[in-house]
């Protein structure tokens, strides 16, 4: 199968009124928290409320040491609740969070004696609803390996076995409820951000996945490139094959993705033929030989027509875009849709940049093209739908 490249000379095509592509975000509105940061970033505030006064008023009694350690666990909960709003870290703000406060319970029955060990309860509880169960469990045995040695004081054997008893069913209870809330958030998350047909992202994770590369990228100076993929003329490929035929094409096309991408790469389906994916680390010279290999393996992709040995193929066309620095999430999106239209405009089954054609078979070939804006009339421009209203 020939492939076909990108001109300089568009094809008549209908133009619509002059309009810009829907936000896909509005980042300067004031943030919603998940489900699953809320519980971090509340108990690093409940952290700072509580823990906060105790400091002031111990260094105003002269208790210095102790002062120290409030203080310090302050500045972590800030911390956390930066590293949570801010950078989107989860993971490392979950888990500096559950040892802060097993850490503080922990201090505070060695300095000031086993009535104390009350305060190991929730932390225990914290532990292991913000820790992976396995990490919990050898955190919980060290934690009251520490404070064993206090709790036993001048207990009678009774007032020890009880409290040894009471701690060993928190314990037990809360591996049992963490391992049970982990797997529902696997399977929520899976639910909520996988595509069930092809396996790739869908709107929401790509979202999140921007989000945090722009924060990042602001941050490290670190650049990425938006790649925008459309299949051409997939409506036909519905109509005379079926739907069936096309889900295939699909996954397809997914697979292929999966297998060429970088381990800084991640895509997504953000609509019916459409797929973005999110290349890290290569600049736009890479992403640009990333997209052309894709684009080159798609249209040569032999495909079985249903119950017949006939056999068809598909091509996709790409835009693409870097991210600017200081760019808005919504801006990046544009660019890239403004990109893939023009491909499309251009012929289809080929590159484009938000600056310039891309024609890599061969020879690298660079056409500048007349930017035009507005919408393209064709059967790929079905879904027009709001990336952030499906999010």
């Amino acid at each position: 199968m020939s492939i076909r490249t990108c001109t300089s000379v568009p094809r008549a095509l209908t133009m619509l009124k002059f309009s810009n592509v829907p936000p896909i975000s509005h980042e300067m509105k004031r943030r919603k928290l998940s489900l699953e940061e809320l519980p971090p970033v509340m108990l690093a505030v409940v952290g700072v409320l509580g823990i906060g006064p105790m400091g002031v008023y111990r260094l105003v009694e002269g208790d210095y040491v102790i002062a120290a350690f409030d203080f310090g666990f302050v500045a972590g909960f800030v911390a956390i609740l930066w590293g949570v709003y801010v950078k989107r870290a989860m993971r490392p703000a979950s888990i500096a969070m559950a040892l802060i406060a097993i850490i503080t319970a922990v201090v505070s029955v060695r300095v000031r004696g086993g009535d104390q060990v009350v305060w190991m309860y929730p932390a225990l509880v914290a532990l292991f609803y913000l820790m992976k169960p396995k990490e919990a469990a050898v955190v919980s045995v060290i934690a009251m390996a520490l404070v064993m040695p206090v709790i036993f004081g001048d207990r009678s054997f009774g007032e020890v076995a009880v409290l040894i008893a009471s701690l060993a069913v928190t314990i037990c209870l809360s591996v049992a409820f963490s391992a049970l809330t982990w797997e529902q958030r696997r399977e929520l998350r899976a639910r909520t951000l996988i595509d069930p047909l092809t396996g790739a992202g869908n709107r929401r994770a790509l979202t999140e996945d921007l989000e945090g590369r722009i924060a990042k990228a602001k941050d490290d100076e670190e650049n990425f490139v938006l790649i925008m993929l459309d299949v051409d003329h997939f409506k036909s490929v519905n109509d005379e094959y079926g739907h069936a035929t096309g889900d295939t094409v699909l996954q397809t096309i997914a697979k292929t993705l999966r297998e060429n991408i970088g381990p800084q790469d991640a895509f997504y389906r953000v609509g019916g033929e459409e797929f973005v994916i999110v290349s890290g680390e290569t600049g736009l010279g890479g992403a640009s030989k990333l997209a052309e290999t894709l684009r080159i393996t798609i249209a040569e992709t032999v495909l079985r027509k249903p119950a017949s040995k006939e056999t068809f193929s598909v091509t996709a066309s790409f835009g693409l875009a870097e991210y600017g620095r200081q760019e808005s999430m919504d801006s990046l999106y544009k660019r890239a849709d403004d990109a893939l239209y023009e491909a499309k405009r251009s012929g289809r089954n080929c590159l484009h940049s938000s600056e310039r054609t891309v024609s890599l078979s061969g020879t690298a070939n660079y056409l500048a093209l007349p930017r035009v804006l507005g919408e393209l009339v064709d059967e790929d421009a079905e879904d027009t739908q709001s990336f952030s209203e499906a999010s």
